[in-house]
């Protein structure tokens, strides 16, 4: 039995070394056909699809420098960089879209966007 557990044991610890190691799988927004969502020539297509996938990148980027918040100073840093890119990103837009071109983008990214949040305490 001792030999059995010797052998087991670097079988287990190799399985949950390994596992540790696995990357986390990448969470992407859900992808949205512009072209028909916004009725939108090829070239504008493309133009909106790389705009969005710049915007991306550089959100990643971001959570990549400045890690998950862990205090305030932390949360309002992450906060001002994410808002400067969708700002960013939401001017380049409109230099495309129409208005009410860019309302319909917006509704449509609006579920990948969104973070449930735990409803507000009642005033006592």
């Amino acid at each position: 039995m001792t030999l059995f557990k010797s052998l087991l044991a670097p079988l287990v610890l190799a399985s949950t070394l390994a596992g540790a190691q696995a990357p986390m799988p990448e969470r992407r927004p859900p992808p949205v056909d512009v072209a028909s969502l916004l009725g939108l020539d090829a070239p504008s297509a493309a133009q909106v699809e790389a705009i969005l996938a710049s915007a991306h990148e550089k959100v990643r980027a971001a959570w990549r420098e400045i890690g998950r918040p862990k205090d305030d100073a932390t949360r309002a840093t992450l906060h001002a960089a994410l808002h400067a890119i969708h700002g960013e990103a939401d001017q380049q837009l409109a230099a495309i879209l129409t208005p009410d071109q860019l309302q319909t983008l917006h509704q449509a990214m609006r579920p990948a966007r969104a973070h449930p949040r735990a409803p507000a305490p009642a005033p006592s």
